[in-house]
């Protein structure tokens, strides 16, 4: 499993990761050279924690009220992202998505707006927690987030897609000289259905990075969703170990293209 693991998640790297560079002041610069070990993350600390429901999830995305129906021909089986499929989420601590308007979706070819679907489910997050210490063990980094999805959409009764696909920050709390920034991405979609019956898939990973002036730590959480409501955590520091159904949910979706499966 592990080896399936490695392996998906290399397909997965081939998007940019981190390429800014975090700003420090004196102050900070100075209190890292006296106290190294204040500024200095405990890599094994790290982890992701999915957490009970006590976040209302914010409204989906906007409608606009004069969306046209697609004038073209609509390929129910052909799986495409009309929408983001990279962008930031937190910039160095402070949250800079706009969750209505910045989001992944996995559509029919020919769809122009997720509205031109209908019959979606009410937005539906999944809460977590990514936590971490120093070297004295005290928590420096604690950012609560969601991740955002609407499933079932249909054309004219058939299908199942996604859109409304993001990550939403909650909560923000870090610790003096620490620097935080998540990117999101979606780097593939396809249809784990059949041709008759299609059911949209996507990869979508939280990029996460933690820095001081002393030490940079950066990783990838990776997670799978269908268009029928499957949701399921693939890759990354989370505290429960990937089950079969994830490994084999990640190995689909790295996979050259196949016979369609559906995953149950």
């Amino acid at each position: 499993m592990r080896m399936i693991v490695l392996a998906a998640l290399a397909s997965l790297a081939s998007l940019p990761s981190f390429a800014r560079s975090e700003t420090f002041t004196e102050p900070e610069s100075e209190a890292a050279r006296k106290d190294p070990a204040r500024f200095t993350l405990e890599s094994a600390s790290l982890r992701i924690e999915r957490e009970a429901a006590d976040f209302p999830d914010p409204a989906g995305p906007g409608s606009p009220p004069d969306q046209p129906p697609p004038t073209g021909d609509v390929g129910l089986d052909r799986i495409v992202n009309i929408a983001s499929k990279i962008w930031q989420i937190i910039e160095e601590n402070r949250p800079v998505v706009d969750v209505r308007t910045t989001y992944a979706a996995a559509v029919p070819e020919g769809i122009t707006h997720w509205s031109q679907l209908s019959q979606w489910s009410a937005p539906e997050g999944t809460s977590y927690r990514l936590s971490a210490k120093n070297l004295y063990g005290v928590t420096v980094v604690d950012v609560r987030y969601k991740v955002l999805r609407q499933w079932g959409g249909r054309w004219n009764g058939k299908g199942r897609y996604l859109s409304g696909v993001t990550i939403a920050p909650l909560a923000i709390d870090v610790a003096w000289g620490y620097r935080v920034s998540f990117d999101a991405a979606a780097p593939s979609v396809s249809n784990v259905g059949t041709s008759e019956v299609p059911v949209a898939s996507m990869v979508a990973e939280l990029k996460w990075r933690v820095a001081t002036v002393l030490k940079r730590s950066e990783g990838t959480g990776v997670y799978y969703l269908q268009g029928d409501g499957v949701f399921r955590e693939l890759g990354g520091p989370f505290r429960k170990p990937m089950d079969e159904a994830g490994a084999r949910a990640l190995s689909l979706a790295s996979s050259p293209p196949r016979a369609p499966v559906v995953l149950r």
